[in-house]
């Protein structure tokens, strides 16, 4: 990620831009107060040139009047609203972790699946929000109609504590919005609308609830349910609602989760569940005996672990930032600055503002010549450092969050080889030697070869698909002795000029001489290994696998085998015996409650 130099916007100081995006740009900003008071915060600030757009105004203005209102522990919160010099902005708390979206991609380049427990807490959570903001009233109690109608991967947050909160209520319908969509216009992630939503009808919480579905059915399969190559096939796909259990995805998901998820994923509303809070009901009665707070903590450990280095460059580039805000803060030791600037909207004010909305208001103390003059050429320097960011030139946007892709980027080719120490090329690329191999490959066809010395080399294509995982045994067939029936051997000149040897025979009879047979290659089965309550590092015969649970399709010979997982954090260190039958599937559960 370029580096970011920090800027002064009002009272806040941008430390790092988080992303760009079709509408507004989002920063880490900091406010600095008495005693080295800081607090870290999200700065939302609408795009320059959609200023004086007024539909993107109006419904900038609504996220923030919505947002507002929803004072929630499942719901990202709102602190400040209001705008400096030609820019709108809001406020907002700051969730130290990543949102769904990345999880995926995270896991989908480890080739493993989000552990079952996660994501239904992630949907537990994310229901009770939306429950929350449905059925919201006003203080009159009258309801606010509420509907999010984006629900997406990227709209949901998961912290390094493990909580879960949902954001971005930017395109959100309610009662008292000022901007409605115009008909026939879309608003929304088309891979996350209900069918309802993609045939542009009037829409109720239900529509949350389908999207919350779909949501929850990629998170249990690492696969996108209705995402195709083109918006128009998405949209028809998820009019059609044709959708298969995730159990055929991943065979590990139980027949009840499988009626919870496709209940919510029904083609009708009234079909679907009767509100959001029904939906977490069903899920938090399915968690049981386990509980959202000890799962919370179990999923805390696991964004830690799978996001170490990453969460190290964001803590390290966050107090580089810091500290170059600091400097630029402590360059005016004699002033501070007021709250007052112009605010619109609902926004979060502590009091009367009386700003003019261009630049924060300054005050000196004592009221003598020698201070004002300082404060004079002080004020000069905060305006020309101001001027300077806020005018430069800005770097490349940073590729927004939300653009659609594939959760899975590559797919997985597993090879069992005979003879072990066959060479494995993609084309002329070296992947490697068995007698197993397993590699990450782009979607696509692959011309794959496989080498040894003194066995006939194999070429043949295959295809591998994002997301998905290929198992191929290969035996390499033994090429002949070629001393033997071999007319180049056989001297041309006089015999007696060509030196030759002969190695001492061992006198046998003929019909005694067994035949050279390479050995028949061992039988494989398959082995699934899945913790409740947790995830965990996997041992196979004391050896440690790469792969963590939940674990799907790993290729074993067939026989007796013991299976292991150990995760120190959780306490957990368990063993179990198994036989792998051939050609079949082994299945090993373990509880981490």
């Amino acid at each position: 990620m370029p580096s970011f130099d920090p800027e002064v916007f009002g009272k806040y100081y941008l430390v790092d831009k988080i992303a760009v995006g079709g509408m507004a740009e989002i920063f880490k900003a900091k406010t600095f107060s008495h005693g080295g008071f800081e607090k870290l915060l999200v700065i939302k600030r609408i795009l320059s040139h959609l200023s004086e757009n007024d539909d993107f105004v109006n419904m900038f203005i609504d996220e923030a009047k919505i947002s507002v209102s929803l004072q929630h522990s499942a719901i990202v919160q709102i602190y400040d609203f209001g705008k400096i010099q030609d820019n709108y902005f809001i406020a907002m708390e700051w969730i130290d972790g990543k949102d769904v979206k990345q999880i995926l991609r995270k896991l989908a380049s480890r080739r493993k699946l989000l552990p079952e427990e996660f994501a239904v807490y992630i949907a537990h959570e994310t229901c009770k929000a939306l429950d929350f903001a449905h059925k919201k009233t006003d203080l009159k109690d009258r309801p606010l109609g509420i509907i999010h109608r984006d629900v997406s991967p990227s709209n949901l947050l998961v912290s390094y504590d493990g909580e879960n909160k949902i954001a971005d209520f930017g395109i959100a319908k309610a009662q008292f919005s000022a901007y409605n969509t115009k008909d026939g216009v879309l608003k929304g992630k088309f891979e996350y609308m209900s069918p309802e939503q993609a045939r542009g009808e009037p829409l109720t919480p239900s529509s949350d609830i389908f999207s919350a579905g779909i949501i929850l059915y990629e998170m249990l399969t690492g696969r996108r349910l209705f995402k195709t190559e083109s918006e128009l096939a998405t949209l028809e796909k998820v009019k059609a609602c044709d959708i298969e259990p995730p159990s055929s995805l991943n065979p590990n998901i139980p027949p009840r989760l499988d009626e919870l998820v496709m209940r919510a994923l029904a083609k009708e509303p009234a079909d679907r569940y009767h509100d959001a809070g029904e939906f977490q009901g069903a899920l938090l009665e399915y968690m049981y005996p386990s509980t959202p707070t000890v799962t919370q903590k179990s999923l805390s450990l696991f964004m830690r672990e799978l996001f170490t280095e990453e969460r190290l460059g964001e803590l390290d580039r966050l107090e580089k930032g810091s500290e170059l805000a600091r400097n630029l803060h402590s360059q005016i030791p004699d002033l501070y600055l007021d709250d007052d600037w112009e605010e619109e909207g609902a926004g979060a004010s502590s009091g009367p503002h009386t700003g003019t909305g261009t630049t924060p208001t300054l005050r000196q103390d004592p009221p003598n010549r020698s201070p004002f003059v300082l404060s004079m050429l002080a004020t000069l320097f905060v305006l020309v450092v101001a001027a300077y960011y806020l005018t430069r030139d800005t770097e490349s946007p940073a590729p927004t969050p939300d653009t659609p892709d594939q959760i899975a980027e590559v797919g997985t080719l597993r090879l069992t080889v005979s003879p072990p120490g066959a060479l494995i090329y993609d084309g002329d690329t070296l992947l490697g030697s068995g007698p197993q191999l397993a590699a990450d490959l782009p979607p696509g066809d692959h011309t794959l070869r496989i080498e040894a010395e003194g066995f006939e080399p194999q070429s043949f294509d295959v295809t591998i698909a994002a997301g998905e995982r290929v198992v191929i045994p290969v035996k390499l067939t033994l090429l002949p002795d070629p001393r033997e029936d071999d007319p180049e051997d056989e001297p041309e000149d006089d015999p007696e000029e060509v030196p030759t040897y002969e190695a001492p025979q061992t006198p046998q009879i003929e019909d005694e001489v067994p035949e050279p047979q390479e050995p028949p290659p061992a039988a494989t089965g398959r082995l699934n290994v899945n913790v409740s309550g947790g995830w965990a590092y996997i041992y196979v015969d004391g050896a440690k696998l790469a792969d963590t649970t939940p674990l799907s399709g790993y290729t074993l010979t067939s026989g007796p085998h013991t299976i292991r997982v150990v995760n120190e954090a959780l306490g957990l260190d368990q063993s179990q015996s198994i036989n792998v039958p051939a050609g079949d599937i082994a299945k090993v559960s373990f509880s981490a409650n």
